[in-house]
């Protein structure tokens, strides 16, 4: 980065300062690595005040569109409430947009901060990485130890390996926990980070395997257990999760985050409810893996899987909500699939768009230069012929006393 005016900015994005960084490759490469995420924290700072600007016009929108109203009631104009009705609409979806852009903002500045603090405490910035790769490595770690177990470790034979993973469970748990309180610590927004980081938390709570605790059937309710552990995987998706923006040029982010998030959520719930209410009276959902893709199975497949086929009545109503549910969220993946073509022709149209209006910019502009330049070449004109008629009036004057002049000079002449 190169910040010679001081502006927390990157001078080379308008001031190319070294050879072969004005060429296109660089300067597009420059351009797309601009991200909220990388900004520094006072250009972040000076964008999220822009945009409380931003809905305090909108605010003050919405306030003269009632104001309006009120008075056009006044005067018994009833066609106003649609015509209000309307407008209020289009403000509500604007304050949408700003609203969710001001939170984006919001989380980058807090990450920013969050960041800047965590560098200064660990005292470089690749320590700060470091750490994050060695919680991300031990994520990945525990989550395929944890795998494992649900799926092969389930016998009575397995008991001391499911204990000696439970053990590096909870060793990998402390650093889980001890890196959580670190950044809660250097957070700028304590509320902001427990609402944002709340997964990280949860899924670094030490969890034994069910069988270890299972006493009797008296307390068959501890299978909730395997989805508290399970849950581990949330937070390596967490992880990237904040690394989506990335692909915000490419497709419909928030779209893909809400359908991930939904499948996510309705599979584990399907598999818990599952599992508890129908999970002795067969083998196919006997364990959380096979209740686990039981779900999977219904959502996608819209129950065509035959794994099981549920037997009570809530049963057979949370089968109709999965499937419900998947033909939904399919659609909605369908439609952000589809939104990548559409958006290309978009995209073409738009930049023909923007050469037509510059276009017809500069025609504009071209006809009022000429228009200028005529009017000035009149006003010349008229100038010029101001001065023509003042010279020949001058010259006629002239003329007109130097003949007055030879006739009196001849009158004195004769009377000699």
């Amino acid at each position: 980065m190169v910040d010679v005016d001081g502006d927390d900015l990157d001078d080379r994005l308008v001031d190319q300062v070294g050879p072969g960084e004005s060429d296109f490759r660089n300067i597009a490469e420059r351009v797309d690595n601009i991200r909220l995420v990388k900004l520094p924290i006072p250009a972040l700072e000076r964008i999220h005040s822009d945009s409380q600007k931003d809905m305090d016009n909108l605010t003050e929108k919405a306030k003269k569109i009632e104001e309006e109203l009120h008075s056009r009631l006044l005067e018994g104009d009833a066609s106003s409430i649609e015509d209000a009705h309307k407008e209020i609409a289009q403000c509500r979806r604007e304050a949408e947009e700003i609203s969710d852009y001001n939170n984006l903002i919001y989380d980058a500045l807090q990450e920013a901060k969050l960041k800047q603090r965590l560098v200064g405490f660990l005292g470089s910035e690749r320590r700060a990485n470091l750490l994050e790769i060695t919680v991300l490595t031990l994520i990945v770690f525990v989550l395929g130890l944890i795998t494992w177990e649900l799926f092969y470790l389930s016998g009575e034979e397995h008991a001391e390996m499911r204990l000696n993973i439970f053990y590096i469970d909870v060793g990998c748990c402390v650093v889980f926990l001890s890196e959580f309180f670190l950044r809660y610590q250097f957070a700028d927004d304590k509320r902001w980070y427990l609402r944002t980081h709340w997964v990280d938390f949860i899924t670094s709570i030490p969890i034994p395997a069910v069988s270890e605790l299972r006493y009797g059937r008296s307390i068959r309710l501890l299978r909730v257990l395997r989805f508290l552990r399970v849950m581990r995987a949330f937070r390596i998706l967490f992880f990237f999760w904040r690394g989506m923006d990335h692909l915000s040029a490419v497709v419909n982010v928030k779209l893909m985050k809400k359908s991930l998030k939904g499948i996510c959520v309705i599979m584990i719930l399907g598999a818990v409810i599952i599992q508890i209410g129908e999970g002795e009276k067969s083998s196919s959902i006997g364990s959380f893996a096979e209740s686990i893709w039981w779900s999977f199975t219904t959502v996608v497949t819209g129950g065509f899987a035959d794994i099981y086929n549920p037997t009570t009545t809530g049963g057979r109503f949370l089968t109709v909500l999965l499937i419900i549910s998947g033909m939904i969220i399919v659609g909605v993946f369908t439609a952000t699939l589809t939104s990548l073509y559409v958006e290309e022709g978009t995209e073409e149209l738009q930049m023909m768009q923007k050469n037509l209006d510059e276009s017809f910019t500069n025609l504009a502009n071209s006809h009022e230069q000429g228009a200028r330049e005529r009017q000035q070449g009149i006003e010349e004109r008229e100038v010029l012929d101001k001065k023509l008629s003042k010279g020949m009036k001058k010259i006629f004057s002239n003329q007109q006393k130097l003949s007055n002049k030879i006739e009196e000079l001849e009158k004195k002449i004769n009377s000699k």
